[in-house]
């Protein structure tokens, strides 16, 4: 980019978006488009960066036409939308930067679904086998375990959630300054510190699992 152009962001992010739109979800994380969404925690790009940048992770390299039609499926979901220009003097033609639509995207779809299903025995075993090797001489029951994941899954999402929800212009001023990544590993911890202050409500299904 010349040292005469320079990027104007008239779109501004919000700190968390919540999502609880199964087929929302679905586009987040299909293969094509999931990307997108990592690349952009960098910051709004063009179509060109884009480009760049997802051929480096993606598994399969897509072509600039590709991409730019990827990123308007994803404005369909409100997921991804254009931000900004960049502008260059001496030239009328703008360069158009796309952005996440927020920092982070929460998921309220039924996340402790996923340890009850059938096709996760395996990951659920590795667990079970990790906790036995760190708790030595304990029983831990499988489908005890799956229960407690389920339900604190849920409570740390939908806690989360309403938090978001109800303070989304407060924790966006808090956290502005920090990169995507910082605040990804933010809201991670923060999500662990809400099961701490909500631990007494798993002491049963703690005891049962043998944790």
């Amino acid at each position: 980019m010349s040292d005469k152009s320079s990027r104007v962001i008239t779109r501004q992010q919000q700190a968390v978006m919540v999502i609880d739109d199964k087929g929302t979800i679905d586009k987040l994380f299909e293969e094509n488009y999931e990307p997108i969404i990592i690349v952009l925690r960098e910051g709004p790009m063009t179509i060109k960066e884009l480009v760049e940048k997802y051929n480096q992770i993606a598994k399969e390299p897509k072509s600039e036409m590709t991409i730019y039609r990827y990123v308007k499926d994803l404005s369909k979901f409100d997921l991804v939308v254009e931000v900004g220009k960049i502008i260059t003097s001496g030239q009328s033609a703008t360069e158009t930067l796309y952005g996440r639509t927020a920092k982070i995207f929460w998921n309220l779809t039924d996340k402790g679904d996923y340890w009850l299903k059938d096709n996760n025995v395996e990951t659920l075993e590795a667990l079970r086998q990790l906790l036995i090797l760190y708790k030595e001489n304990t029983k831990i029951s499988k489908e005890a375990l799956a229960d407690l994941l389920s339900k604190t899954a849920n409570k740390s999402s939908h806690e989360l959630a309403s938090f978001f929800e109800a303070n989304n212009d407060k924790i966006n001023s808090i956290i502005s300054k920090f990169s995507f990544k910082e605040v990804d590993m933010i809201f991670d911890i923060l999500g662990n510190l809400i099961l701490l202050i909500h631990s007494k409500d798993f002491e049963d299904e703690l005891e049962k699992c043998g944790c």
